[in-house]
């Protein structure tokens, strides 16, 4: 399955036996945009740009 980056418009290839269940994060390595896609039996349901919020990593820096 090939889908388009919602920021650039690049192609992405999702043509993997992982994606054809797959809800979670993908990376466009063009623009390096973060989205979370939602595939089921190899259709794509949704895709939608991640915030900076939703990607950032919880709890990055701890205090010593």
């Amino acid at each position: 399955m090939i889908v388009n980056c919602t920021s650039c418009g690049r192609e992405i290839n999702l043509d993997h036996k992982v994606f054809d269940d797959y809800s979670g994060p993908v990376k466009c390595f063009c623009c390096g945009i973060m989205m979370e896609v939602e595939v089921t039996d190899g259709f794509l349901h949704s895709i939608n740009p991640l915030t900076i919020t939703e990607c950032a990593p919880a709890n990055r820096f701890r205090e010593a």
